[in-house]
């Protein structure tokens, strides 16, 4: 059987449980996740503007996966695994079944999708040798005509002994109805610099995606605090996913003392009592005026409001200039002496601000 072919395969809802239990088993003996920065920024010829980019979160599969012998929907397991819910995006995907082989190492793009917002497309790795529990990909998303900002995420999962998925995810901010993709892939390393896992190779790939059906409803609504304005502009919801694009505003009087702020969603939630899970897609813009967007699951078609809690979060330049200190940094017990004996003399501490809530009215 060709592994073209692989996700043209049923596989039944005994088997899903089965893949289930084999991740939370292997969860329970993994310990610590790994997990990775890797921004990606690509900015367009404009001096005072930001692209601020997302975390990564690569996390590696151990061994209690073996005996998967197949994995259908490689969106569905990623959903088990990071902020984001993906469970309906194989449905309204691009099946892609594209190979290229380098290196005794053979990269298969499964699926992917384009919301208008947000490109992810999904892979499967096939090496000759095992290749360890915790590696990751030097790849590169680019669009053709496209000189706009990007940001984004991606991270590789192993899910048997020389069989690894993965998916690169990548937002724009200059949406555009269709896309000329070019996914490339220059290397595989691990983690753990001191296993020697270096390699080069050239495994390219160009495909066209179109943007999937999309209702938008414009919001407007907004809350203030301490300096801090978030408005939710508008909503886009898609046959899979739900996308938030929200501003903020602060004065330079707030901004006195602190290197930036970044506001973010806390919490989505509707009326039925259903929480949502999402995450970040990043942003653009200057020190006082950000716009951001966030992609969550798929909204309740019987909800009637939509509860979203933004926070804000002060940030202050350490002294080296190089690191940007939060609200977190504080909660952290090993924090360094060195680092809060200056922030007590600079006299300006990070903090967190939760907004009051944005209600919307969905029908």
């Amino acid at each position: 059987m060709k592994y073209e072919n692989i996700d043209k395969i049923k596989v039944s809802s005994k088997l899903d449980e089965r893949i289930r239990d084999a991740i939370e088993e292997g969860y329970k003996g993994k310990g610590e996740s790994k997990m990775k920065n890797k921004w990606k920024k690509k900015v367009a010829a404009a001096a005072a503007t930001m692209v601020i980019g997302t975390t990564a979160f690569s996390v590696a599969f151990p061994a209690y996966a073996k005996e998967i012998p197949v994995i259908g929907n490689i969106f569905s397991y990623l959903s088990e695994n990071r902020n984001g819910s993906y469970m309906d995006y194989k449905e309204y995907s691009k099946s892609l079944d594209m190979t290229q082989e380098d290196k005794g190492i053979k990269i298969t793009l499964n699926d992917a999708i384009y919301d208008g917002r947000t490109v992810m497309i999904t892979y499967t790795i096939e090496s000759e040798k095992d290749l360890g529990d915790s590696i990751y990909t030097k790849d590169d998303l680019s669009i053709e005509g496209y000189k706009g900002g990007m940001t984004g995420s991606s991270g590789v999962h192993k899910v048997s002994e020389n069989t690894y998925v993965g998916f690169t995810r990548m937002s724009i901010d200059e949406p555009k109805d269709d896309l000329n993709v070019k996914l490339k892939f220059e290397g595989i390393n691990d983690y753990n610099d001191h296993n020697g896992l270096d390699i080069n190779g050239n495994w390219g790939f160009k495909f066209n995606l179109k943007k999937s059906d999309a209702d938008i409803m414009m919001i407007n609504k907004s809350t203030t605090k301490e300096g801090v304005n978030l408005n939710i502009e508008k909503i886009t919801f898609t046959p899979m996913s739900t996308i938030l694009y929200y501003s903020q505003q602060v004065s330079d009087e707030e901004l006195n003392g602190y290197h930036s702020v970044d506001t973010e969603i806390v919490e989505v939630k509707d009326d039925l009592g259903n929480v949502y899970s999402g995450e970040g897609d990043g942003g653009h813009g200057t020190k006082n005026i950000m716009n951001w967007t966030s992609t969550y699951e798929k909204i309740d078609e019987n909800a009637t409001k939509l509860i979203i809690t933004p926070k804000a979060e002060f940030n202050v330049l350490a002294k080296d200039g190089q690191r940007i200190i939060g609200s977190s940094a504080l909660k952290d017990k090993y924090m360094d002496k060195e680092v809060l004996e200056y922030l007590k003399e600079k006299g300006t501490m990070p903090k967190e601000v939760i907004l009051d809530d944005i209600v919307i009215d969905l029908k």
